[in-house]
């Protein structure tokens, strides 16, 4: 299995990826973040998307640091702006 990470989550595009990620065969959800200073920090996906209640009810972790969600991860999305993307790509490649 890979182990898959998906930065951004509470939006919409993130909760597409984690209905997909779900469903994959060979994936699965390690943890979904959002910024630091989210307001959803802490919710749980599925209080923010019904559709994915009793399916993903993972809380949504804030980042502040990749390091501390790069271990033990195969597989980063980034369901961010792509100002905010293209600046932590580089932090996870770095990060292993």
């Amino acid at each position: 299995m890979l182990n898959t990470l998906i930065v951004g989550a509470s939006g919409y595009a993130g909760a597409e990826l984690v209905s997909y990620v779900n469903r994959h065969p060979h994936m699965t959800i390690t943890a979904l973040t959002v910024s630091a200073q989210s307001n959803d920090a802490g919710k749980l996906i599925s209080d923010l998307h019904p559709q994915l209640k009793g399916i993903v009810d993972l809380p949504l972790q804030p980042m502040s640091d990749v390091r501390d969600f790069s271990a033990d991860v195969d597989v980063v999305f980034l369901a961010t702006a792509h100002e905010v993307s293209h600046a932590l790509a580089p932090r996870f490649f770095l990060a292993g």
